[in-house]
């Protein structure tokens, strides 16, 4: 009986004993489940952030770009100045859902150093992301941070932008157009009447030339002094679709014949 009563002891002890390592296994294991759960969570939420700020930091860019644009006339003679005068930048920071984020943007117009790609993942901004051939192409640099617990997110890269203003094709027009006044008012300085005739009948072909590049084109000239002339020519580009609504581009440009 002592035997069966001792066997019975250890029978019990050990079954309490694998009662609980079970316990705890499945404890472990419940806890393990959680922490995954949660990192996965974590990660995925930092993934849908990095994408929402980053979108909008960049859009943020393209808005103080566009109002540029829109406020600001380019000279014909001074298109290196005016684009080289160009930037915007844009800083998002905040906590959500427990993660601290951070996102900062800043572009340029891109030139031929720039490393643009010709084509861009961040489509979030589509379809204002990516190099477009004769367009304003912009290059920016973005950078996003976050933390959520023990999870982290950082991200460091640079992408193409663009807004649809033509700035070749308004450069050709400047040169062509301008060429063609100068060309036109230099026959008969000296005689108003003549000069008129002259400007009225290249006129029409201008505007036509314009129009089909997409700009609105209107040009003047009078008199400068003693045999004298100047002339000038102030392109538009009418409805740009931007970021934050459609908007217009002036160009103008401004020549002498003495």
């Amino acid at each position: 009986m002592a035997r069966k009563a001792v066997a019975a002891t250890l029978a019990a002890v050990v079954l309490l004993t694998v009662l609980v390592v079970a316990d705890a296994t499945v404890m472990s294991a419940q806890n393990n489940l959680a922490s995954s759960a949660l990192t996965s969570y974590l990660e995925s939420r930092e993934a849908l952030l990095e994408q929402s700020t980053a979108g909008s930091a960049s859009l943020q860019v393209l808005a103080q770009v566009q109002e540029y644009l829109a406020s600001n006339v380019a000279e014909c003679a001074g298109f290196p100045q005016y684009f080289a005068s160009i930037s915007g930048a844009s800083s998002i920071s905040g906590e959500d859902s427990g993660i601290s984020y951070s996102t900062n943007a800043t572009a340029v117009v891109a030139n031929a150093g720039s490393q643009v790609p010709r084509s861009d993942n961040l489509t979030t901004v589509a379809p204002f992301s990516g190099y477009a051939a004769g367009a304003l192409n912009l290059y920016e640099v973005l950078g996003v941070d976050e933390v959520g617990g023990s999870v982290s997110l950082e991200r460091h890269e640079t992408h193409a932008l663009n807004l649809p203003i033509a700035p070749d094709s308004a450069s050709s027009l400047c040169a062509s157009t301008l060429g063609a006044l100068a060309d036109a008012l230099s026959r008969s300085p000296c005689n108003a009447t003549l000069e008129q005739a002259a400007f009225a009948s290249v006129l029409p072909g201008l505007v036509d030339e314009a129009a089909a590049r997409g700009f609105a084109l209107t040009a003047g000239w009078g008199s400068a002094g003693a045999c004298s002339v100047a002339y000038w020519v102030t392109l538009v580009e009418v409805g740009v679709a931007g970021v934050t609504g459609s908007f217009d581009w002036t160009v103008h440009g401004s020549g002498t014949i003495a």
